[in-house]
């Protein structure tokens, strides 16, 4: 199973096997792989939302929230800002 995950301007495709990693987990993969310094300069992401606005529980698992391909988008700094998207 593949994600795109948006952080800020770009967007990012990851694999994600069978899909039993947590939705922190894409966010952790997201801010490392736009950050050169692995997430030093954004921070940890603060949250996961879908394109319409909706945010995902961090602790559930990719598979059980998410069809293959999907996009989801970084929230970061816990101001509620999005990143990357509509």
């Amino acid at each position: 199973m593949k994600v795109f995950v948006h952080v800020k301007e770009k967007t990012i495709m990851v694999q994600c096997g069978p899909g039993n990693q947590r939705i922190k987990w894409l966010g952790d993969v997201g801010v490392a792989r736009y950050d050169s310094s692995n997430g030093l300069e954004l921070g940890n992401p603060k949250g996961i939302r879908l394109e319409d606005g909706t945010r995902l529980d961090m602790t559930s698992q990719v598979q059980t929230v998410l069809p293959d391909e999907s996009h989801v988008w970084v929230i970061l700094r816990g101001k509620g800002q999005h990143f990357g998207g509509a």
